[in-house]
Parts: C-alpha cells; sequence; structure tokens
C-alpha cells in the first residue's frame, strides 16, 4: 500500500470550509485498497480460475526435457491469488543415496513453487530468481507424501518475494522452508512458464 505525506501548506487555503473539505478530499484520493495497488503493480486477481491455472501449468512440467522435469510428478491441491498448495509423493528419482528427499530437489521445488505463487497473479512477465535460501529440518523418505505451500509475501512493481513450507502429509511435520525473491523482466515473454 502507498503511503501519502501530507504538507501543511499544501491544504491550508485561505477560506477555512474550503480547508475542511480539501483536506477530506485530499484524504479520499490517498486511500487505496490493497487490490487497487496490487493491479497497479500487474498483481491482479483471476478469481475462480486459479487451480485450473495452476494445474495447466504444473502439466507443462510433465514434457519438459530441460531442468523444470524435477517437477513433473507434483500436482496442484489448491490454489489462490497469493497462495498455491502442491502435492508429492517421493519417488527414486527424487532421493539422494540415503533414500530421502534430495536436497537439489528440495532447492528446485522451492523455486518452482514459489514463482508458481507468484504466476498465479503476474501472469504476463517472465520472472528470474534474485535470491533463495532453504532450511532442511526433517528427512523425508521414499514414498512419503509431501504438501508445499508457496505464499506470496508481498508483490511489487519490480520484484516479488515468497516463502514456501514443505510438511508431511501424514503427520503435518514441517520439514524444509524455503524462502525467494523474483525479479520481474520488463517485457512480456511468451511461455514463460
Amino acid at each position: 500500500m502507498t503511503l501519502y505525506r501530507l504538507r501543511r501548506s499544501a491544504v491550508r487555503p485561505p477560506d477555512a470550509t474550503k480547508s475542511v473539505r480539501s483536506h477530506f478530499v485530499l484524504l479520499r484520493a490517498c486511500k487505496r485498497s490493497r487490490a487497487a495497488d496490487a493491479m497497479e503493480n500487474g498483481c491482479a486477481s483471476h478469481g475462480d480460475d486459479n487451480l485450473a491455472f495452476l494445474q495447466k501449468m504444473l502439466d507443462d512440467y510433465k514434457g519438459q526435457d530441460n531442468f523444470n522435469r524435477v517437477a513433473r510428478k507434483v500436482t496442484a491441491v489448491s490454489a489462490t491469488d497469493q497462495r498455491i498448495v502442491v502435492e508429492l509423493t517421493v519417488e527414486h528419482e527424487h532421493v539422494n543415496g540415503k533414500g530421502t528427499l534430495h536436497g537439489g530437489q528440495t532447492a528446485s521445488l522451492v523455486d518452482i513453487v514459489t514463482a508458481r505463487a507468484v504466476g498465479m497473479t503476474v501472469r504476463d512477465r517472465g520472472m528470474v530468481s534474485v535470491e533463495l535460501a532453504v532450511s532442511y529440518l526433517l528427512p523425508v523418505k521414499l514414498g512419503e507424501t509431501i504438501l508445499i505451500e508457496g505464499i506470496v509475501l508481498k508483490c511489487g512493481r519490480n520484484i516479488a518475494f515468497t516463502e514456501c513450507e514443505f510438511r508431511r502429509k501424514t503427520d503435518g511435520a514441517l520439514v524444509a522452508k524455503g524462502k525467494h525473491t523474483l525479479a520481474f523482466m520488463h517485457k512480456p515473454v511468451a511461455n514463460q512458464f
């Protein structure tokens, strides 16, 4: 939300009744809803098509042979304008030599899931990573299912701040937590997802 600072001289016209009236007009003009700010910054609400849009983005990974293939087995659970939840059952291709979810797989999923959370509202601009960090709290064993929640903390004009949580589906235990900062590209990018 944009904050405005009023100078006393700007709201003190010679006529006292005009002063009060202009002060309220100025205050009304300064009050802006989060939705208006989001629309201005390219973070518009898309309503009920969020889950279908998320599933389409995830389905696009199934045919890719680039690094995004790490998200092939991810399925959509829920989606709103600034929060998504996806699910992954850990299979042999996702584990390290100890039979637990590979740290690189986890970091890649933080990148992908948080970018998709931002992509729920910013659908026409490419994004690049600025910073990504992951904390690994518990191991996830082969065959376990995890729920991954991506949340947009702030979506600005040029940068988005996100976080991500990985939880075991069986007991809700927090197994990993990530944060991801993304910068928007200035020109629209075709096939960014």
